[in-house]
């Protein structure tokens, strides 16, 4: 017998505690059959299949056509309608998919950590730190999955540094097909979706908020510039680098 706290915990993984009589009589029985390489368990393999797998393949469970079916994520069944959160993405601007994603992983890792109020997690920091284990990195990319109507992997938490860096790779995976993002727009989405993650002492103690309104005060000043090049026209097509260049070079910003 196992107390109310262990048994809470093995259920969680997957295994459920049995009624006594009914895992005796079982093991009798395979005694009866002379049967010694039977295992007697109530295993919920949703839950078991995908923890205990997480790190490496387990030979051990591979003949297991319910280990093999829950490991697949019902890739053999009928593909369902698209949920109503994914469809809804599609007819949202970058920027704000980044905060719809955003807000879906914060929600449901903050339940699935037991926070009363998803307020108090913040998605910058590392799931690891977070105390987030397989079970629950399983459970996540099961929710997500759902939610998206995406398939991923069992590893997603633990492939993506925290609750924000994942977002931010849902938004890349959850792009409309044909969809094509200016660079300088990508750019911006990446910024707001990051600062929509970071809690307010950090904004504070990076000076956040005034190097913005710097930023944004430089352009207003050199849009009105006879330079024959105007500032829009310059970053409408640019890299990455080119932005960077930018901000060193012509706002004084390095």
């Amino acid at each position: 017998m196992i107390d109310a706290e262990t048994g809470a915990a093995t259920r969680r993984i997957g295994l459920n505690a049995m009624e006594p009589r009914l895992a005796i009589a079982a093991l009798q029985k395979a005694l009866d059959h002379d049967d010694g390489t039977l295992v007697v368990a109530d295993i919920d393999w949703t839950r078991f299949a995908g923890a205990y797998t997480l790190a490496r393949p387990r030979p051990l469970l591979d003949d297991l056509p319910e280990v093999r079916a829950a490991l697949a994520g019902g890739e053999d069944e009928e593909e369902s309608d698209e949920p109503a959160f994914a469809a809804g993405l599609a007819a949202m601007t970058g920027a704000e998919r980044g905060r719809a994603l955003l807000d879906l992983v914060h929600t449901h890792v903050a339940v699935l950590l037991g926070y009363d109020d998803s307020a108090e997690l913040d998605p910058s920091r590392a799931f690891k730190e977070l105390g987030f284990d397989s079970v629950a990195a399983v459970e996540l990319r099961t929710r997500l999955s759902a939610a998206l109507g995406r398939k991923l992997p069992a590893t997603v938490a633990f492939d993506h540094a925290s609750p924000a860096a994942l977002a931010t790779y849902l938004q890349s995976l959850m792009r409309p097909e044909g969809a094509v993002e200016v660079p300088v727009t990508a750019e911006l989405d990446r910024l707001e979706a990051a600062v929509a993650g970071l809690p307010p002492e950090e904004i504070e103690r990076t000076r956040l908020t005034e190097r913005l309104q710097t930023l944004l005060a430089t352009l207003n000043e050199s849009l009105g510039a006879q330079d024959g090049t105007a500032v829009a026209d310059r970053l409408e097509n640019a890299t990455a680098d080119d932005i960077f260049d930018f901000i060193d070079k012509d706002l004084g910003m390095a």
